[in-house]
């Protein structure tokens, strides 16, 4: 029985290892049956992967590749030889695949190859190169292959494998071909730079022609290597004081080319943002030919000014289409008006015309219109303080490429003071005219009432007065005949009286003394043959005849009248009045009192004759 029951208890063990090895077993089956599912899925996921690269690069027009440099053995993606227009399995090494490149950038690659495969450890930079291939057919595409090396030798460093893409960019290309030709040929020069930096980033060929450098050179500059500010905080400075938006600035710049020569530009630029940093595209339009036209210009309308100043001439300017007119500050001088720096209506030129000689002013502009020549009218104006002024205009229709839009410019001269000259000489002509009258009438009677006992006494006589007019008339034709000075008069017509006794040469024989007074052209001669006749007869007869005698002539105005006196002292003693009248006694009266207006008092003092003459101030004075 015990042995029974021992022999029961092993089975039962026996039968419980084999239950526990079998659920064990189910438990491994059933998790490789999950391991498999995974694999299985992985490897989907993978394919799917794969597939969805495969289809990616394709539509990207690129390649992966891998490059074992120590067997020389070249493999990559599906399409990798289609890149370079080659068959599949035609590009298993580093000789055949430079054989696809073109020939002009052939050697380019090569030196790319060459400089990746000496580069040390730790400088697993990326080389990239951009080439074209030739395809059977005969177009002509644009890759761009980068890559670095990807595992070295850990005892020499010497790589051993390198792995990379290469895409297709010929669009890219063309873009920028397409945009390198549109910005050459740009009629202005084009700088773009670094705003950060302010490092040259790019140029047209506009800009390499204009500045005398290569784009390589412009590269390697600074904008302020050309600007002669020079300083990069007063270019900041004037940019942000001509900003014309946001982004966008506009101002005159002063550039040096290459061989140091200075070029006025007008500068227009904008920022840009690119992405990895803002940069500033700029036009920059050479001025310099305009600058020296404008200083020119300058020039010239100073030249004009000046000339119109010296001459007394003011500017205008008609637009007959718009009816509108502008002058300039010397015209508005002349019209007695404030400048006018905008155009006015027409009508305000027409009214400071006086209105009876505007008809055949706007006559003469009528014809000038219709004939096509010039304008020339003389014709008084009527300043606002109500002087009137007499000018003389000159025009001229300006060449216009619109035949309806019709303007003329020119001057204009205040010629009120030649009118009034010419007024003044008529007069005087006529002055003249009556003078000359007068004078070989007084002439004519100086002959005929001469006293004519001595042939000699009697030219004499005769020759020194008419000397008297002479000297008169020669005072006014010195003030053209618009007056005489009193003192100068005098001092002319008793010059050949005025002699030192030989006893006493520095004494004065006749003392003038009076205020300053300008006689009338009329009473000039008058005067000047009275004080002739009064030293004739002081000379003959009076102070002037002895060595120690003198006359003081002595004037003034008192009130209306004009106050000349007469006195000679150390003469011959006086018994009284001549028995009869002279000859000297008539002209006086004549002169001073009948053609003068005047009332004469002498009196023969013993010790001298002294003559006091009181004149019309009205008739004296001149005007």
């Amino acid at each position: 029985m015990t042995a029974d029951r021992d022999l029961g208890s092993e089975a039962r063990q026996m039968l419980a290892e084999r239950t526990a090895d079998l659920q064990a077993a189910e438990a491994a089956n059933e998790a490789l049956r999950r391991a498999n599912a995974e694999l299985r899925a992985s490897r989907a996921a993978l394919a799917a992967s794969e597939a969805r690269l495969r289809l990616a690069l394709g539509a990207a027009r690129m390649a992966n590749w891998e490059w074992d440099p120590i067997a020389d053995v070249v493999t990559g993606s599906e399409g990798r030889e289609a890149l370079y227009g080659r068959p599949p399995g035609s590009m298993r090494s580093a000789p055949e695949v430079l054989a696809a490149v073109h020939p002009e950038d052939r050697e380019r690659c090569a030196a790319t190859i060459r400089r990746a495969m000496e580069r040390m450890p730790g400088e697993e930079e990326f080389d990239a190169v951009e080439f074209r291939v030739l395809h059977p057919d005969g177009s002509i595409r644009w890759l761009r292959s980068q890559g670095r090396i990807t595992d070295r030798d850990p005892l020499t460093g010497r790589a051993l494998r390198a792995a990379g893409v290469t895409f297709d960019i010929t669009q890219r290309r063309e873009a920028e071909t397409r945009y390198r030709v549109l910005f050459d040929a740009s009629p202005f020069a084009v700088i773009v730079i670094d705003q950060a930096t302010f490092r040259i980033l790019d140029v047209n060929t506009r800009a390499c022609r204009d500045y005398g450098y290569s784009r390589e050179e412009f590269l390697s500059l600074l904008i302020t290597d050309i600007d002669v500010l020079g300083d990069e905080a007063a270019i900041r400075a004037r940019g942000r004081a001509h900003k014309t938006g946001e982004r966008t600035q506009e101002f005159e710049a002063v550039h040096r080319t290459r061989d140091g020569a200075l070029r006025d530009v007008l500068v227009r630029v904008e920022g840009l943002d690119l992405g990895n940093g803002r940069v500033t595209y700029g036009a920059h339009i050479d001025i310099t030919a305009r600058k020296a036209a404008e200083v020119e210009l300058r020039r010239s309308e100073e030249r004009l000014r000046v000339a119109l100043e010296a001459g007394g001439l003011g500017a205008w300017e008609l637009d007959f289409s718009r009816r509108r007119t502008r002058w300039d500050a010397r015209l508005a001088a002349i019209l007695g008006r404030e400048r006018v720096d905008a155009e006015v209506a027409n009508e305000v030129l027409s009214r400071c015309l006086e209105p009876a000689d505007l008809p055949a002013v706007q006559e003469a502009f009528r014809q000038a219109m219709a004939t096509g020549g010039d304008f020339a009218a003389e014709f008084r104006i009527l300043r606002p303080d109500g002087e009137h002024r007499w000018v003389r205009c000159w025009g001229r229709l300006l060449p216009d490429q619109h035949p309806g839009h019709r303007r003329m410019a020119g001057v204009v001269a205040d010629v009120t003071e030649h009118r009034q000259a010419e007024e003044r000489q008529l007069l005087f002509m006529r002055e003249m005219d009556h003078r000359a009258k007068n004078i070989l009438a007084v002439v004519q009677a100086a002959l005929r009432l001469t006293p004519r006992h001595d042939a000699d006494s009697y030219a004499a006589m005769v020759e020194g007065r008419v000397s008297a007019l002479a000297r008169a008339h020669t005072l006014l034709a010195e003030n053209r005949w618009t007056g005489a000075d009193l003192a100068a008069l005098l001092r002319a017509e008793l010059q050949p009286f005025l002699t030192a006794a030989p006893e006493a040469p520095e004494a004065t024989r006749i003392l003038l003394e009076g205020p300053a007074l300008t006689v009338a052209p009329q009473s000039t001669q008058a005067l000047g043959m009275a004080l002739h006749e009064l030293a004739t007869n002081a000379m003959k007869y009076g102070a002037l005849s002895t060595a120690g005698g003198h006359v003081a002539l002595g004037w003034e105005v008192t009130g209306e009248a004009l106050r000349l006196r007469w006195e000679e002292r150390g003469g011959p003693p006086l018994a009284g009045p001549p028995p009869a009248s002279g000859f000297g006694t008539r002209v006086i009266e004549a002169t001073l009192e009948r053609q003068l207006g005047g009332t004469v008092r002498r009196d023969w003092r013993p010790e001298g004759l002294v003559v006091e003459a009181m004149l019309p101030i009205g008739t004296i004075r001149a005007r």
